[in-house]
C-alpha cells in the first residue's frame, strides 16, 4: 500500500532529536517530506479514483453516506496522506467533510481525532482543543479508538507546555496500546519527562520498560544511553551497565554512535566524581563524533561548563566557540548559550587588553640600549623559530618519500637512483637555490648580478640608467621604510606597536583602566563570580589610586562585600564614601536610599516627559523642535536608557532638514554608537535603503500595479508597520520569535525588518514553501491579536505574499494595492 510505504521511508529516513523531548508523532520535516510525495501522492491519487467510480449518489447527486462502505476509508486515507506531506488546509477540509457526511457511524470520531492531530501540527492548538474537549468525554466512542485519542491529548499538551498532563495522558495510552514499537516510544517520552523533573528513578524504570517493548534501533540505542547516564542501579547493576557501554564501542555496528558512548561514560565518570576520566571520556566523544553535529556541540558544551566552574574562563570561552561551530540554530537554550559566550569573549578580551598593554608599556619604559637588545632577543627567537620549523617540515617530507627512515641529511642517492630522480631532494634544492639566487633564467652568467651588456643596448641601458629621478628615489625609500615596519626581522616592526611617546602611554593606560573596570563589571554582573570582580577592583585601585571610576568602583566593592558577608572591608568603602565624598550620589544612595530612589524617579519621568514630548514632534513632523529636544536631553540626562531612541529620533530629523549626506551620516553614527540596542537595526535598515535609493522619498511608479494570482515556491508573511510606531517593533520581533519556537519550530523561520519607504517599516518573516502554510501562519495571528497589543489600531496590517509579488511591492512601494488584492483573492 503507497500510503504504508511511504510512513515506512519516513520512519527509516527521520531522525529524532533526542535532545529534547521526543513528539508524541513522528511527521516530516521540510528537508524530509519530498522524499515520501511520490508514495504520498499515489495513495491520493487511488483514493480520488476509488470515489469518482464507486461513490453512490442521489438524484439530486449527493452521495449517500455510507452506500459504498469502503469510500469513507478513502476520504480518511486521503486527509492523512495530505497531513503527512504538510497539507494541513487540504487534510483538515477533507477530513470535516468526512465527520460531517459519515457522522452516523464510528468514522466521524475518528476523523475528528484526525482533524486534531492536523490542527496540533499547523499550530492552530485553540481548534484542537475544541475538538479534545468533546472527544474526551464522549461516551460514545469506540474503544479501539482509545488508544489515538490519548496519544492525540498528549500531543495537544506537549505543544501546550502542560508536561504533567502529557505524562497523564501517555500513562493512559500505553495500557490501551496493542503496538509494541509505539508503546516503546510513549514509556521513553515519559522517562525523558521523569528526568526532566528529577524523578530520575521513575526515568530509569520507564527508560527499561522502552528496551523492554521492542523498539526500534535507534530508540533502542537511545534508550540504553540514558538509561545508563542515570546511573540508578545498585553497585552491581552499575558496573554492568558500565561493561554494556564499553562493549559498545567494540563492534562496528556502533561506529558512527561512539560519541554517544564516551558522552554516557563520560557522565558516569563525573557521578562517580572522576574528574580526569570525566574530561578524557568528553573529549573522546569530540573526537569520536562523524554525523552527530548536535551531540558535539553537547560534549564541548559540557567542556565550556567544568572550565567555567573551575573559573577557566578563556579555555571555558574557546569551548563555548566550538559549542556554537557545531550546534544547531535550532537547539532549544541556545540563545542563554550565545550570550555567555559573549560575556566570556569580553572577559577575555578586557584581559588580554591589560596584558598586553602591561607589556608594551614595559618594553616602552626600558632604556635605548635595554629596548634594543630585548627586541633583537625577540628577533633571534623568531628566526629560530622559523627555521627549526622548516628544517623539520623537510626532515618529515624525505621521511615520507623514504618510506618513513629517518635520516640526518638529504643523501646524494636515495633508493639507489640518482638524486635529482628524488622529488623530495629534488625540491628541497630548488628551494635553497631560490633562496640564495632568487628566480633566475636559465641563461649564460647566470650567477652575475650584472652581466656584459651587449653592444647594441649600450644607449638604451645609459638612458635608462640616468633617468631614475628624485622622486623615484623618494618612493623607493618610502616603500623600504613601509617594508621595515611590515617586516617582523626588522626593529620597526616592534617599535610601531610601542606608547613611546606621552600621548601613546596616556591611551596606553587609559585602555588598561577600562579593561580592569570591564572585567570586573562582567565577573559581578553577569559571572557573579564576586572573588575575582573584587580582585579586579582592588588591583585596578591599587595601581590606579587616581582614575575616572573611582567612585563607582568604591561603591561596586561596597556591594560587593556586603553581599558576601565581609564586613570589614564593606565598612571601609562604606566609610571611605561617606566620610571623603559625602555629596557624591554613591554617599547619598549608601546614606538614604529613598531620597536618592525618590531623585532617579523624578529624573527619570522628567527622561520621559522629554521623550514622549519629541515624539509627539516628530508625528507632528516638527524637526526642528526634534532636534532641538534631542540637544537638551544630551546636555541634561546623559546616557539614560532613552539616549539611543534620542539619538535615532535627532538622525531621522536631520535627514529631513538637512539633506541625504547629513541623514546617512547621522544613522550611520547611530550604528556605531549602540551596536546592542534594537535602534541599531532600524538604523542599519533605513541606511540599506538610502544607499540603494539616492532620494529620500523613492520615486512611485504612475501606474497601476498587477499583482500575481500564480503559485509560487516561496512565500513570505508581512507586518507592515508605520515609522511613528517603529520603537516599539522590537518586543514584538521578540515575541514572535518566541511564537516560532513553540509553535512553527519545523519552519525555520527568520525575520528581518526592512523600509518599505520612509514612512513604513516591514517585519519580513521567511519563508514558508507553499501558500498554505503561509496562510496557516497569517491566520494563526488573526486568532492571537494580543500579538500586537501594543501598536495602534490603525498603524499596521499584515499579510502573506508570494516571493515574485513581493518583488513587486519592494519595487513600487503600493502597499495598499497590495492589500486590495490579498483581500480579494487571497482571504
Amino acid at each position: 500500500m503507497s500510503y504504508n510505504e511511504g510512513i515506512d521511508k519516513l520512519n527509516s529516513t527521520h531522525k529524532d532529536d533526542y535532545t529534547d523531548i521526543l513528539p508524541v508523532y513522528t511527521y516530516a520535516e521540510s528537508n524530509e517530506v519530498q522524499g515520501i510525495f511520490p508514495q504520498m501522492d499515489r495513495a491520493i491519487k487511488k483514493c480520488q479514483l476509488m470515489i469518482e467510480n464507486h461513490t453512490i449518489t442521489d438524484k439530486a447527486h449527493h452521495e449517500i453516506a455510507d452506500a459504498n462502505k469502503y469510500t469513507k476509508y478513502c476520504y480518511l486515507l486521503m486527509a492523512q496522506a495530505n497531513l503527512y506531506k504538510n497539507e494541513y488546509i487540504a487534510s483538515i477540509d477533507e477530513l470535516d467533510y468526512a465527520s460531517r457526511e459519515y457522522r452516523k457511524t464510528d468514522m466521524r470520531y475518528e476523523a475528528m481525532i484526525w482533524q486534531a492531530r492536523a490542527f496540533n501540527q499547523m499550530g492552530a492548538v485553540s481548534k484542537s482543543e475544541e475538538i479534545i474537549d468533546y472527544l474526551k468525554n464522549n461516551k460514545e466512542l469506540s474503544k479501539r479508538l482509545y488508544p489515538m485519542l490519548y496519544a492525540t491529548i498528549a500531543d495537544y499538551y506537549e505543544r501546550t507546555g502542560g508536561w504533567e498532563d502529557v505524562q497523564k495522558w501517555l500513562e493512559k495510552a500505553v495500557k490501551v496500546e496493542k503496538q509494541k514499537p509505539v508503546i516503546a516510544r510513549y514509556y521513553f517520552i515519559l522517562g525523558q519527562l521523569a528526568s526532566k523533573s528529577g524523578e530520575n528513578a521513575k526515568a530509569y524504570k520507564y527508560y527499561s520498560l522502552t528496551l523492554k517493548n521492542h523498539p526500534l534501533p535507534e530508540l533502542e540505542f537511545e534508550a540504553t544511553i540514558f538509561r545508563a547516564m542515570l546511573f540508578m542501579g545498585g553497585d552491581k547493576e552499575n558496573q554492568k551497565v558500565k561493561a554494556e557501554l564499553i562493549k559498545m564501542l567494540k563492534p562496528t555496528k556502533y561506529l558512527d554512535e561512539r560519541d554517544q558512548i564516551y558522552f554516557a561514560l563520560a557522565q558516569i565518570a563525573n557521578k562517580e566524581k572522576d574528574t580526569p576520566l570525566y574530561i578524557k571520556d568528553l573529549n573522546k566523544s569530540v573526537r569520536a563524533s562523524t554525523i552527530n553535529a548536535t551531540q558535539k556541540a553537547i560534549s564541548y558544551l559540557n567542556l565550556a561548563g567544568y572550565n567555567f566552574d573551575i573559573e577557566e574562563y578563556v579555555r571555558s570561552k574557546q569551548y563555548f566557540d566550538s559549542t556554537l561551530t557545531s550546534l544547531p540554530k535550532t537547539f532549544r537554550g541556545r540563545d542563554s548559550i550565545v550570550a555567555k559566550k559573549e560575556h566570556l569573549q569580553k572577559l577575555v578580551t578586557y584581559l588580554e587588553i591589560i596584558t598586553y598593554q602591561d607589556s608594551v608599556q614595559r618594553i616602552a619604559n626600558m632604556s635605548k640600549p635595554d629596548r634594543d637588545k630585548f627586541i633583537a632577543g625577540i628577533i633571534a627567537y623568531n628566526k629560530k623559530a622559523e627555521a627549526d620549523a622548516k628544517q623539520k617540515k623537510q626532515d618529515s617530507a624525505l621521511i615520507a618519500q623514504n618510506g618513513g627512515a629517518t635520516t640526518s641529511q638529504a643523501p646524494a642517492v636515495a633508493n639507489g637512483k640518482w638524486y635529482f630522480y628524488n622529488p623530495a631532494s629534488l625540491q628541497q634544492g630548488i628551494a635553497e637555490f631560490t633562496k640564495t639566487w632568487g628566480a633566475r633564467i636559465l641563461e649564460d652568467d647566470w650567477r652575475r648580478s650584472k652581466k656584459a651588456i651587449n653592444a647594441n643596448n649600450v644607449g638604451t641601458t645609459i638612458a635608462d640608467a640616468t633617468s631614475i629621478s628624485d622622486s623615484a628615489k623618494t618612493k623607493k625609500e618610502n616603500k623600504a621604510a613601509k617594508d621595515s615596519a611590515n617586516d617582523k626581522y626588522n626593529e620597526a616592526f616592534y617599535l610601531k606597536h610601542l606608547p613611546l611617546t606621552d600621548v601613546a602611554m596616556k591611551k596606553s593606560v587609559d585602555s588598561v583602566i577600562d579593561a580592569y573596570y570591564n572585567a570586573g563589571a562582567i565577573y559581578k554582573e553577569y559571572l557573579h563570580n564576586y572573588r575575582k570582580s573584587s580582585g579586579e577592583f582592588e588591583d585596578m585601585l591599587m595601581r590606579f589610586p587616581e582614575n575616572k571610576y573611582k567612585l563607582l568602583v568604591y561603591y561596586e566593592l561596597y556591594i560587593i562585600y556586603d553581599k558576601v558577608h565581609n564586613d570589614e572591608r564593606r565598612d571601609y568603602y562604606k566609610n571611605l564614601l561617606l566620610t571623603k565624598y559625602p555629596d557624591s550620589q554613591y554617599a547619598l544612595l549608601i546614606s538614604n536610599p529613598d531620597k536618592y530612589a525618590h531623585q532617579r524617579e523624578a529624573t527619570h519621568q522628567e527622561i520621559l516627559k522629554l521623550y514622549t514630548a519629541t515624539m509627539q514632534s516628530y508625528n507632528a513632523e516638527n524637526y526642528l523642535q526634534v532636534l532641538n529636544n534631542c540637544q537638551q536631553a544630551d546636555s541634561l540626562y546623559q546616557d539614560n536608557e532613552y539616549t539611543p531612541k534620542f539619538a535615532f529620533l535627532k538622525a531621522v530629523a536631520i535627514g529631513s532638514t538637512q539633506g541625504l549626506d547629513a541623514y546617512k551620516n547621522a544613522l550611520t553614527r547611530v550604528t556605531i554608537q549602540y551596536p546592542k540596542d534594537s535602534v541599531k537595526q532600524l538604523a542599519q535598515s533605513m541606511l540599506d535603503y538610502l544607499n540603494k535609493k539616492p532620494k529620500l522619498t523613492p520615486a512611485i511608479d504612475s501606474n497601476t500595479v498587477t499583482y500575481s494570482k500564480d503559485k509560487d515556491t516561496v512565500y513570505l508573511w508581512i507586518l507592515l508597520v508605520d515609522n511613528k510606531e517603529s520603537q516599539k517593533m522590537s518586543g514584538i520581533t521578540a515575541s514572535l520569535a518566541d511564537m516560532n519556537t513553540k509553535t512553527f519550530s519545523q519552519d525555520a523561520l527568520t525575520s528581518d525588518e526592512i523600509y518599505l519607504n520612509s514612512n513604513q517599516l516591514m517585519v519580513v518573516m521567511k519563508s514558508f514553501n507553499s501558500p498554505d502554510k503561509a496562510k496557516n501562519y497569517y491566520q494563526f495571528l488573526n486568532g492571537n491579536p494580543t500579538m500586537f497589543k501594543t501598536l495602534s489600531p490603525d498603524s499596521y496590517q499584515h499579510f502573506y505574499i508570494s516571493q515574485k509579488n513581493f518583488r513587486l511591492l519592494f519595487k513600487h512601494k503600493k502597499a495598499d494595492e497590495y492589500m486590495n488584492f490579498f483581500r480579494e483573492t487571497l482571504i
